[in-house]
């Protein structure tokens, strides 16, 4: 079950290269500079170049292929330019998409963000978030319409707390809250080890119940 995690050197990423590390799963880090790769292999962690910016979808088919899952990872986050945004964010994304369906992935994880519906882009207190909002809505939409096997996760506000490895998970929550990241990458770690819990997409907060079982929860409603 070879799964290649791109943005590994991310916040959520760092977290889900730990943990597939720990459990001996078949795994590969997609990173975009140099110095990442020859970190991650003195870890004894294989790692892969590569940037969702400056690779063509020819580019990226080529290094995907082989690998059963991809984890999009990726984010410029809503701190950058809307020019960033749509680089990334976006054509980024939509890139590692079509890439991953010409190389015959059988399952892409996109980490997205907490609501990318097209009500969320002038929900009250969304201007600032709106560019990135708008661009996660779109290249959640090119994955939906692509024919892959997908699931979507939308976190919650991230913070750098330790995750507890217990979350809420649903389709739509009321109100947002707190996410740890590695509590996301407890979550992405259940979606891409166990293929019974492929093809949802859901929103996470930190919560009650632990990962595996929240889960499993969700996707047998």
């Amino acid at each position: 079950m070879s799964i290649l995690v791109i943005g590994a050197n991310g916040g959520v990423g760092t977290h889900l290269v730990q943990q597939l590390k720990e459990n001996s799963a078949d795994f590969t880090a997609g990173v975009r500079k140099d110095e990442q790769v020859s970190d991650l292999n003195n870890k004894d962690v294989k790692a892969l170049l590569i940037d969702v910016e400056k690779d063509s979808i020819e580019e990226l088919a080529e290094k995907i292929k082989g690998f059963e899952q991809v984890v999009f990872s990726v984010g410029s986050g809503g701190g950058t330019g809307a020019d960033q945004t749509i680089i990334v964010d976006l054509d980024g994304a939509v890139k590692a998409v079509d890439a991953s369906k010409d190389a015959g992935v059988k399952h892409f994880v996109m980490v997205s963000t907490w609501d990318s519906r097209r009500e969320a882009f002038d929900a009250p207190g969304a201007e600032k978030l709106k560019p990135y909002t708008i661009a996660k809505h779109h290249a959640d939409v090119h994955l939906r319409n692509s024919g892959l096997t997908y699931t979507i996760v939308h976190p919650g506000i991230l913070t750098d707390e330790d995750g507890s490895g217990k979350v809420d998970v649903d389709l739509y929550f009321e109100d947002v809250g707190d996410v740890s990241r590695e509590n996301v990458a407890h979550v992405l770690y259940e979606v891409v080890t166990d293929e019974s819990n492929r093809g949802k997409e859901l929103q996470v907060l930190d919560g009650s119940t632990p990962a595996p079982e929240a889960v499993k929860n969700f996707n047998n409603k």
